[in-house]
């Protein structure tokens, strides 16, 4: 039954995301050989090196449990059960590891609630988990809205950090969304495999836009994973192994909750995307690993991997 809801909305999206793309983030000509870095073999003790000098996610947290989650569902069509959502199942994720104290699902795409309970939580900073039709601009924008007059009628610092995974008609994020505004934290896009089916175009996003320190781009093919549009919250609460994605979307929570700068959430994926390259004996960016060399976890780790490439 699940797989048969799963390919009926495959279908349906079909016809509505007339002029979906891959959304390919450079160009055959960017992919050049000086911008891609090799190791000559696979090394999983060096993985392991980097897995244990910098422990992802950090236990270390700040601040635990004071926060509600605010869950944005994908096809409310398919929701046969609100409340149980593969999306709201992803937040419960992050309530059980002690990154919120609750989460409270949107089901009517009405967000005038959130501004209420903002209010009344004892944290600043807020996590929004906003998947496919959930992660349209349009709803981020009214979201945001709300959490401006909360922040004014509170006198608290009010932050909202949006996590869209695989947004729905991302490119209206030009007009819709206002990147300076102080209650808008980080905006983390994550996307699904390329040539993957319902991954979002963003070759419409302008450069400023993408630009933007705010704004993170969150690649599959950067990690070596193949997730689908249905795969990534997936991944996320399968019990059966620890998976790429959900380390990722810890540490995203692990920034929020900790209030990372975008620069240090960068430092910190770097890691992850080296770590898993090297497990994957795949290339490697060099913009990844000059990042990563800025961490005082990894100082070692890509010492080696540098000493490593200059031989060959």
């Amino acid at each position: 039954m699940k797989h048969c809801l799963k390919t009926t909305a495959c279908l349906l999206l079909l016809i509505l995301l007339d002029g979906c793309s891959a959304g390919r983030y450079y160009t055959t000509h960017e992919e050049h050989e000086e911008s891609r870095l090799h190791m000559a073999e696979k090394d999983i003790a060096l993985a392991r090196d980097i897995s244990a000098s910098c422990e992802m996610p950090n236990p270390k947290l700040e601040q635990l449990n004071i926060n509600t989650v605010f869950v944005h569902p994908g096809m409310l069509w398919l929701d046969l059960n609100c409340g149980k959502s593969i999306t709201a199942e992803s937040a419960n994720i992050l309530v059980e590891h002690g990154y919120a104290r609750d989460y409270q699902e949107l089901c009517d795409r009405n967000p005038a609630t959130i501004g209420e309970r903002m209010q009344t939580d004892p944290g600043t900073r807020f996590i929004g988990l906003h998947y496919s039709l959930g992660g349209q601009p349009q709803l981020v924008a009214s979201t945001l809205a709300t959490v401006a007059q909360a922040r004014q009628k509170s006198g608290k610092a009010l932050v909202y950090y949006p996590v869209l995974v695989d947004p729905f008609d991302i490119e209206q994020a030009n007009t819709l969304l206002d990147l300076d505004a102080p209650h808008l934290g980080q905006m983390f896009i994550v996307l699904s495999a390329e040539y993957s089916l319902l991954r979002p175009s963003i070759e419409g996003l302008r450069d400023d836009f993408l630009g933007n320190p705010k704004v993170h781009l969150i690649y599959a093919e950067d990690f070596g994973e193949n997730w689908g549009h249905f795969d990534e919250l997936e991944s996320v609460v399968s019990s059966a192994t620890v998976s790429r994605f959900r380390e990722i979307f810890f540490l995203i929570a692990e920034t929020v909750v900790n209030g990372y700068s975008p620069v240090e959430f960068e430092k910190h994926l770097a890691v992850l995307k080296l770590r898993y390259a090297i497990e994957d004996s795949r290339p490697m960016s060099m913009s990844w690993l000059r990042l990563a060399q800025e961490m005082p976890c990894a100082k070692r780790s890509t010492r080696i991997i540098s000493a490593r490439i200059q031989k060959r």
